[in-house]
């Protein structure tokens, strides 16, 4: 009897069926994967912009909580309204303390800019967003804890007020190009350190200066502020901090008055912000009695006087789409007490 060796096999119609279980299963995994890895990315797109929006409304509110800190027995803060116009708002509303002067207030508004809005100072030139909407700006002023206030005599300052004569263990404290506050029983100004003198021990604030904050001369700043050199004043280092969104998008915190001899220094907060927009509490009252609805601008002195809260709203994007070929927004807003002016009215 012949063993015959049976040889068994696929035919080729089960081969095409098990080749086509393979491409659906295989395909099924796929379309998960796909899934998976699109909904990873949309996860890491919402994080990035969520993480932005609390990067700002962090910055921004820890600046508001200390904002006036150090000024509140100090009531009329004169400076150069070019200055004023140039660097912090075009909505000036301070009332005029001398001619090309203006006072300063603890926080100057700035509401829904218009495209054509350029940044001083900005290299290359920039401007602050206005497009999908246009978007605020804010100043802060606050005081620079990392500098000691110098006392000096009532001879300190020419009655110019270009020159102001320190010891000679504090002339290295300063540098050329520093913004520093002078301040006496009659009010404040800022002034910009244009050349020192370590022989004479002279600290020189001529006119001319970059910030064209310098207005030496009779009915000058810090004329007015010295009385002409005979009031005893106090030399210290304030920072105005202004927020802005320029163009591409970047929420930027510069802040005038640093050391090193810059005069300010710009940082970048937060990305992909989308608008930033600002609201004020007032501590006024209408006709009935009732305080009023919040302000988006600080229009008069007695607003910016009477200012109690401010919201921030700050609202950003995702880098790249994530739903429809769009990218997703995200609004964030915050409310935070401005107690330091609270206690300035109150002294």
């Amino acid at each position: 009897m012949k063993n015959k060796r049976i040889q068994a096999g696929f035919s080729l119609m089960e081969l095409m069926i098990v080749v086509c279980l393979l491409m659906i299963v295989l395909g099924s995994v796929l379309l998960l994967l796909k899934d998976s890895i699109k909904l990873t990315a949309v996860t890491y797109q919402m994080t990035d912009a969520q993480e932005s929006l609390r990067t700002a409304q962090e910055y921004i509110n820890r600046d508001l909580l200390t904002a006036g800190d150090g000024l509140r027995s100090i009531n009329n803060i004169c400076l150069s309204s070019n200055f004023v116009n140039n660097y912090l708002t075009k909505n000036n509303t301070g009332s005029a303390c001398g001619t090309g002067l203006v006072n300063l207030p603890l926080i100057q508004s700035d509401n829904d800019l218009p495209a054509t809005t350029t940044v001083t100072g900005t290299n290359p030139s920039v401007k602050v967003r206005s497009n999908p909407s246009k978007t605020d700006r804010i100043t802060i002023l606050q005081i620079d804890p990392s500098f000691t206030p110098i006392t000096l005599p009532s001879n300190a300052i020419v009655p110019s007020g270009a020159n102001i004569s320190v010891s000679a263990a504090d002339i290295n404290k300063f540098n050329e190009g520093e913004i520093y506050f002078i301040t006496s029983s009659a009010g404040a100004t800022f002034g910009t350190i244009t050349n020192k003198n370590t022989n004479s021990k002279n600290l020189i604030f001529a006119a001319s200066d970059v910030y064209d904050l310098n207005k030496p001369g009779n009915g000058g700043p810090i004329n007015i502020v010295s009385d002409k050199g005979t009031l005893p004043t106090t030399i210290m280092r304030m920072r105005m901090i202004h927020y802005f969104v320029n163009e591409n998008g970047l929420l930027v915190r510069r802040v005038l008055g640093v050391s090193g001899g810059s005069g300010y220094v710009d940082s970048v907060i937060a990305e992909h912000v989308v608008n930033l927009q600002f609201r004020y509490f007032l501590n006024l009252f209408d006709d009935t009695g009732f305080v009023g609805q919040p302000v988006a601008q600080l229009t008069t002195e007695e607003q910016q006087a009477a200012v109690r809260q401010v919201e921030v709203t700050v609202t950003t994007e995702t880098v790249h789409p994530v739903s429809n070929g769009k990218t997703q927004a995200i609004s964030s807003t915050t409310t935070t007490s401005v107690r330091n002016l609270q206690f300035r009215e109150a002294l």
